[in-house]
């Protein structure tokens, strides 16, 4: 039986949803987490290991020796940072797992830098708005008078939609640029370190900050699985709602995404990517044109939904990883999904958790409650509730309120 090691350094739900996806098609799963995630107490995983953020490497290290995967799947930005670090270290054998699993230019890191993208825009069928790096103010100075506004600017490193500032005006750009070079700072790290117990925080001070040509339009996302440059299988869908201003989606709207697909297979073939990799678009209300704005090296929170023949991530990986056929697993029927808990977050009372298929963990109900959302009402039907007090208990008790960002 293939194994897969799913790996997290924060506290989203991702891990959880990924390996109850990769048990079901027929993978032996091991999940390396926060000792306070809920990941250690759900059946999803086969077995779990704590990753220890003071020895983050260390801690990759001991999951991968106590039983060698057959690949690793990254749920978070974190881990592919460790895991190009791990890489780097000298041992030939973990160097080539790593290679394995997110292939050659996953493995390098280049991906992970947003500066990369008007590298990746010279690509056949990618289309990218103007993106480079910004070092002071006159930079970005510099770059408006040549490119323009509206602009925005982005922090590497950072996920879920944190760490963008729109600039619309040039009176801004000086107080803007001056925004993300506080969120580097070591006071903002700092707090960051005592708020929410994030001893990995001060890593943020090396994060290169990116200006980006702004493109008005609907947001899209892509999640593909790969194996050795060849996209296997992709979930493509458009956004519906976001979580916040430029947060992450919290309802989608499933496409055939054909322009997606083909941006994330030219983007494969070119780096030799495998794994699991997400693609951020804007579909230009101007011109229609499909514009690729971020590239994420990692799983995302739709890479767990099976929706159907050539759109099973977790049974495509599975398939290339072992040879065999993956074994069935529930497809969702529905087009609009509202993802569990963006939209419970935003609005517990939002009308698309009862029109669209609420993706509640309706087989992990401590994972629900870890949300506040008791599932004992009725546990396929129901709807949201006010975090019960049996929800709130569990999250004092087990994870005695630590929590890092968590994706809303």
């Amino acid at each position: 039986m293939p194994y897969v090691l799913v790996a997290a350094a924060i506290l989203w739900p991702n891990i959880v949803r990924l390996s109850r996806a990769f048990r079901e098609v027929g993978f032996e799963v091991g999940a390396i987490a926060l000792p306070q995630h809920p990941i250690h107490r759900s059946s999803a995983p086969n077995r779990t290991f704590e990753y220890r953020p003071r020895a983050a490497i260390d801690s990759l290290r001991e999951a991968i020796a106590e039983r060698r995967p057959d690949i690793i799947v990254p749920c978070d930005d974190r881990i592919v940072s460790h895991l190009c670090s791990l890489r780097a270290l000298g041992d030939d054998d973990i160097a080539t797992l790593i290679e394995t699993s997110l292939g050659r230019g996953g493995a390098s890191g280049v991906l992970a830098k947003r500066g990369t993208l008007r590298e990746i825009g010279r690509l056949p069928d990618v289309d990218t708005p103007r993106t480079d790096n910004v070092a002071g103010v006159s930079d970005l100075q510099d770059w408006v008078s040549k490119f323009g506004l509206p602009a925005v600017l982005k922090l590497d490193g950072s996920w879920g939609g944190n760490d963008i500032v729109l600039v619309r005006h040039e009176a801004e750009i000086r107080r803007a640029f001056w925004q993300m070079r506080l969120r580097q700072s070591v006071f903002r790290s700092l707090k960051h370190y005592v708020t929410k117990q994030d001893v990995e925080a001060l890593s943020r001070l090396r994060s290169a900050i990116s200006v980006q040509s702004f493109v008005p339009g609907k947001q899209a996302n892509a999640t593909v699985a790969c194996r050795r440059g060849k996209v296997l299988a992709n979930v493509a869908v458009e956004v519906v709602q976001l979580a916040g201003p430029f947060g992450a989606a919290s309802v989608v709207h499933a496409v055939d995404g054909e322009a997606m697909v083909a941006t994330a297979s030219s983007i494969c073939r070119h780096y030799m990517l495998s794994g699991l990799y997400g693609f951020d678009f804007i579909i230009d209300e101007r011109s229609g044109a499909t514009r690729l704005i971020e590239v994420n090296p990692r799983a995302t929170q739709i890479g767990h939904l099976n929706l159907g023949p050539g759109r099973d991530l977790a049974a495509a990986l599975f398939e290339a990883v072992s040879g065999r056929p993956a074994a069935w697993r529930t497809r969702v029927q529905s087009k609009d999904i509202s993802l569990f808990p963006g939209e419970w977050r935003r609005d517990r009372q939002s009308s698309y958790l009862t029109s669209t298929f609420h993706d509640v963990p309706r087989d992990d109900p401590d994972l629900a409650l870890y949300y506040g959302f008791d599932l004992s009402s009725d546990p396929v039907t129901a709807g949201p509730t006010a975090p019960s007090s049996q929800g709130v208990a569990l999250k004092e008790a087990v994870f005695r309120g630590k929590r890092l960002h968590d994706g809303s």
